[in-house]
Parts: C-alpha cells; sequence; structure tokens
C-alpha cells in the first residue's frame, strides 16, 4: 500500500527529527485568557475535528493553514489546559504543493495508534478528492499506510459511504465512525461541501490492516462515541432527541438519555457518568428528493448530563453555535467547535464565504 509522507514540524523555535517538539517562548505558553469557558484557537481560517490524548495531556485537532497556499490541513497538538501549539503534523512532500491536502478526524488509541482520514484535491475545489482512512502511530506518522479508500461501498446495505467522520477507538484493535453522504451545492470551483449521516462501521485492526462491518440498525446516525467498553458504543439517530447505547456483540440497543422537547440531539459524548452532546439550535431533518433523508446542522446549545444524579447544564454562548465536543478522558473537561450562529441553510452556499465555515476551538471546565 502507498504510504503517506508527512513532515513534521515545530511551530516556534528549531528542532528536528530526533529532538522533542517544543516551542521556546515561555511566555506563549498559557492560553490567552482564564477562566470557563477558555477560546482555545484564534484561527482566520478552521479549526475542527479535536480528540484527546489517551492521557488527557493535550488535544489533537485539525487545522487549516491560510498562510500556505494551498490552504492544508494539519494536525497540531496542544496542551490540555490550552496555550501554544508544541507539534504539528503536515503532508509536506514532493508534488504535493500543487494540491491541497487534509487532515482530519484523528483519534488516538491507548497504544499510541492512530487513525484520521487524509483528503487530497485540486488548490479551491474539495470536488472530486482523493481520501484514505489512514492508519499510523502518532510517534511516527510520516509512515501512516492507507488501509481505506473513500468512497467506499457497505455490501450489508447497499450504501455508498462518501465521508466518514466520529471516529473513536474502542480498544487498540477496534475503531468506530460514522459513515456519511458527502455531496456539494453551489459554484463548480467554490462549492459548499455538505455532509449528512448514514449508518456506523466498525474497524477491526489486525496489524496493518482494517477489516470493516456495518453496525446494524444505526441507519441514518448522527453521530457515535465510544460507551464504556470495547464492545459499547452510543450514538444518535437523525431527527431523533434521544442517545442510544448498544453492545456490538449482541446488537441490543437501549435508550441511554432523552433530551425531550429541547431538540434533535447528535455529536454524542460519554466519559463514565458524563454524557455530551448538542441539542436543537440551527438544525433540520427533512426528505429531499435529490438527496433522500438529510440532516441540515449548523450547531446547537452544549448539554452536560450527569447520568448518576440527573443534573443537567446547559451552555450557550450569544451568537455562537457549538458543534463536534470532545470530551476529556476524565470527563472533567471538553473541547467544543464554536462558530457564529446561522439559521439552517438549505440553499448553495460557498465554503470560502458561507458564515458558519470557521470555526474555532473553546474549552470548557465541567468540575
Amino acid at each position: 500500500m502507498r504510504r503517506l509522507l508527512v513532515a513534521l514540524s515545530c511551530v516556534a523555535g528549531a528542532c528536528s527529527h530526533e529532538e522533542p517538539f517544543a516551542v521556546t517562548d515561555p511566555h506563549v505558553q498559557g492560553p490567552r485568557t482564564s477562566g470557563s469557558p477558555i477560546r482555545l484557537t484564534y484561527n482566520d481560517a478552521d479549526d475542527r475535528t479535536a480528540a484527546w490524548l489517551p492521557d488527557g495531556s493535550a488535544v489533537l485537532y485539525s487545522s487549516e493553514r491560510p498562510d500556505l497556499p494551498d490552504a492544508d490541513r494539519c494536525l497540531r497538538l496542544m496542551p490540555a489546559g490550552g496555550g501554544a501549539v508544541f507539534r504539528e503534523i503536515c503532508p509536506r512532500g514532493v508534488g504535493q504543493a500543487d494540491s491541497t491536502h487534509r487532515l482530519e478526524s484523528a483519534a488516538v488509541s491507548d497504544d499510541g495508534r492512530l487513525v484520521f482520514l487524509h483528503s487530497a484535491s485540486v488548490v479551491g475545489n474539495p470536488k472530486g478528492a482523493f481520501m484514505h482512512l489512514m492508519l499510523g502511530t502518532l510517534a511516527d506518522p510520516h509512515s501512516a499506510i492507507q488501509v481505506t479508500n473513500v468512497p467506499y461501498f457497505v455490501p450489508e446495505s447497499g450504501r455508498t459511504h462518501g465521508q466518514v467522520s466520529h471516529v473513536q477507538w474502542l480498544s487498540p484493535t477496534r475503531v468506530v465512525f460514522l459513515g456519511e453522504d458527502l455531496f456539494y451545492q453551489g459554484s463548480t470551483f467554490l462549492p459548499d461541501t455538505f455532509s449528512t449521516g448514514l449508518e456506523i462501521m466498525r474497524g477491526e485492526v489486525t496489524g496493518e490492516t482494517l477489516t470493516l462491518s456495518l453496525v446494524p440498525g444505526t441507519e441514518y446516525a448522527s453521530s457515535v462515541a465510544a460507551g464504556g467498553d470495547d464492545d459499547t458504543i452510543v450514538f444518535t439517530l437523525g431527527g431523533d432527541s434521544r442517545v442510544h447505547r448498544m453492545s456490538l456483540s449482541t446488537g441490543t440497543a437501549s435508550v441511554l438519555h432523552d433530551f425531550g422537547p429541547a431538540g434533535i440531539a447528535r455529536d454524542v459524548q460519554l466519559r463514565g457518568s458524563t454524557l455530551v452532546a448538542i441539542v436543537g439550535g440551527s438544525v433540520l431533518f427533512q426528505f429531499e428528493d435529490a438527496h433522500g433523508w438529510v440532516q441540515r446542522d449548523e450547531g446547537g446549545a452544549l448539554h452536560v448530563v450527569d447520568l448518576a444524579t440527573g443534573t443537567a447544564v446547559v451552555h450557550t454562548l450569544p451568537d455562537l453555535l457549538f458543534r463536534r465536543p470532545a470530551l476529556s478522558p476524565d470527563g472533567t473537561a471538553l473541547v467544543v467547535e464554536v462558530s457564529p450562529e446561522v439559521p439552517v441553510h438549505v440553499g448553495p452556499q460557498s465554503d470560502y464565504n458561507a458564515t458558519n465555515h470557521r470555526p474555532d476551538l473553546w474549552l470548557f471546565d465541567l468540575q
């Protein structure tokens, strides 16, 4: 299989591949603000798809580089409490400068294995991107290999998934993720990229091989996350206010929590008894002649529920919407995408001027 050439570079200070990645200026180590929530990133482009390292020491996320002519999206590591990025993983190889490469939806297992989505497209036009799910290690990401082409066909359902998201490890040998429909609206050269959940996939890792299979009973799922052990997932469905829990070995599912009149739940996360989801807000689940059932989602309110006590807290920020929270391994903090509040858009926009397509990351202390 072809290997992805990735160069590692320090954001500040000089380093080599043998040296640790570090920022040399002590005055930029901490976050710019204090308290909770803390805004972590200030990117003119977008920062998204955050995930925590298994030990909770740092946050791994995808960051667009507007300073580069091809606007690549690199993976960056930031300290758990915020502050200066101390490591960056960018696609930098021979012949790559003439195309846009995106590294997104990364997740790290307990034993340091790294899985992420890599896409390559013509600069300025994401249509027809070559995408692959990559498998490697955080210690040596430049040796990551392609384990699944995207799009891929799912024999069990007869659907084709054009995108993947919500990637999580259940164990060092098992991942789950959301298979999505991907389509474009509007301008040929500046299209609005749109995705909606189709169903949940599980992947069994054996050496450098990833074997995929459908998780039955998850049609039109909108998110998935680890459910506490290597056999359990939690997930949400399009248009549904409930969070479901399922055993992969038996297929038995039950309702873990219902947000009821608060609205449609998605982007679920669970650590111990702490449940997090995005609920309500600017979201619409509807049938469309061109695409079938889709969930158009610009974001919503951040809900945190203690399942042990039933205590629920709703976080909102004026004129802002939340998406894709990442709950820390101990359940005491989360990082979430924050974007300007906009209504659900059903007509074409451009990814380059759509108001809500440039999220930054914020940190919430849940203690």
